[in-house]
């Protein structure tokens, strides 16, 4: 075969290739999400742990709703990288219910928490917990901290959500120590 047939021939084989890594990717992502609802609505009926498949080292532990955004999210327990690989993950050591005390989840902003580059002061979010209390919140407060010198001291006695995401939203590298920080209070009694 002549070099002028072999070129295009390899260039179509490699988009090939491309194309179904790339479609293998989405089938994935979609399958999980499918499996992690499953697992959540398994969770809140039977009100014992459901992993979305037997081989997870996290499991569905809370449920998050944006409407502005239209984003509905389950969230995983952990922050592990499995976890945030299929969502984003409560943060140990805070409350595990939306009706008292400091939920808190991280996630990638370029992926699960990426609705967060435009969410804006007073948009309503909605957390349902494993316990079947459901708690709506209210975005007040919006902020960039580094974490390798800022705390973020949130107070444990206090009742808010607050989700935490890689920054800048289109930096072109991980790793970086900037986060993006928004806080909501409780904005209607948990049901």
């Amino acid at each position: 075969m002549s070099k002028q047939r072999l070129l295009p021939l390899s260039l179509l084989v490699v988009s090939l290739v491309l194309m179904s890594h790339v479609s293998w990717l989405h089938l994935k992502a979609y399958v999980g999400q499918v499996l992690l609802e499953n697992a959540w609505q398994q969770t809140l009926t039977s009100q014992r742990t459901q992993k979305a498949w037997s081989w997870a080292d996290t499991w569905p532990v809370a449920k998050l709703t944006v409407p502005a955004s239209d984003q509905s999210l389950i969230v995983l327990e952990g922050t592990s990288g499995e976890a945030m690989a299929f969502g984003p993950g409560r943060i140990s050591g805070l409350s595990t219910t939306a009706g008292q005390g400091v939920f808190a989840v991280g996630g990638h902003r370029d992926s699960h928490l990426q609705f967060l580059e435009h969410i804006e002061l007073g948009a309503k979010i909605e957390l349902q917990t494993r316990d079947r209390v459901t708690q709506q919140f209210k975005v007040t407060q919006l902020f960039v901290a580094d974490s390798a010198s800022d705390d973020l001291l949130i107070a444990k006695n206090q009742h808010a959500l607050v989700l935490i995401t890689c920054y800048p939203f289109n930096a072109l590298q991980t790793g970086g120590s900037q986060r993006y920080v928004v806080i909501a209070t409780p904005d209607s009694q948990p049901s």
